[in-house]
């Protein structure tokens, strides 16, 4: 079958730019993202619970609780985790975390929308802010770690 009738077949209209091809690998699901990693930091003087849900292409991965020992703005205790390293591309990553008495806070990789194959780390913080006392930030790849 050539590529016109696959397309047609699809119910899509013939593509002939290199954007509109882009475009369709992203709606077919054919483009991913890489999560390198996740690192949970504390800036407050207080130990501090955190837990972690890590979820590819809709399905729990991760899920753990860490207990971060007290930090200031300067020095943040940090754990990282990475055990999807082996696996580390999906078309969608979402990592959800939460302190005690708060809600989940959540940051999201979609592969449909960005560059192809682009690579990010998330890290969450936990913090003394008026709006939340964690935030999770979508970040670029650390070299170090590729």
């Amino acid at each position: 079958m050539k590529r016109r009738q696959v397309l047609a077949a699809l119910g899509t209209s013939t593509l002939t730019s290199a954007a509109g091809c882009a475009t369709l690998e992203a709606e077919l699901g054919l483009r991913t993202d890489s999560l390198e990693a996740v690192t949970l930091a504390n800036s407050v003087a207080d130990t501090f619970g955190v837990s972690l849900e890590v979820a590819r292409n809709g399905s729990i991965i991760h899920q753990s609780t860490h207990h971060l020992e007290p930090g200031t703005e300067e020095e943040r205790p940090q754990v990282t985790v990475t055990e999807w390293r082996d696996n580390p591309k999906a078309q969608r990553w979402t990592v959800r975390a939460k302190v005690p008495n708060s809600d989940w806070r959540a940051a999201t990789i979609d592969a449909s929308r960005g560059s192809e194959d682009e690579c990010y780390s998330v890290a969450v913080v936990t913090g003394d802010w008026p709006e939340s006392p964690l935030f999770v930030l979508l970040q670029g790849c650390d070299s170090i770690n590729r």
